[in-house]
């Protein structure tokens, strides 16, 4: 049962990365333009599966950090690996947040439609 807990957290740590990395492409002006080089399937990619990634990881590490806590008598020792793995993924799911939510706040402040990448 541990092992399987292991193993899904470190599934939605790679989640978490990739989250990071859609969240970047998704602020860069150049990414949703044929001027950046990016190709099209990628972006559609981006646009269509970065929201149910987003939530899908949020709900798994919800489910993940409950039932890491009620196993703490188990094994302390590995409850203190997978506790490390899960901030790692929580704090890789709160970075991606907020590069998605950064630029949309600057918009709201200064006046501009949200999305826009004007600098």
């Amino acid at each position: 049962m541990g092992f399987g807990i292991l193993l899904a957290t470190l599934l939605v740590m790679g989640l978490g990365v990739v989250l990071v990395w859609f969240a970047l492409l998704r602020e860069n002006q150049a990414f949703w333009t044929n001027a950046g080089g990016y190709p099209i399937w990628l972006r559609d990619l981006v646009r269509l599966t970065y929201m149910p990634l987003f939530s899908g990881s949020v709900a798994l590490l919800v489910v993940l950090t409950m039932t890491c806590c009620s196993k703490v008598c188990a094994s302390v020792r590995f409850f203190v690996l997978e506790t490390l793995i899960l901030l790692l993924c929580w704090g890789l799911l709160a970075t991606s947040g907020y590069i998605s939510l950064s630029n949309n706040i600057m918009n709201l402040i200064e006046g501009r439609d949200l999305h826009s990448h004007q600098h």
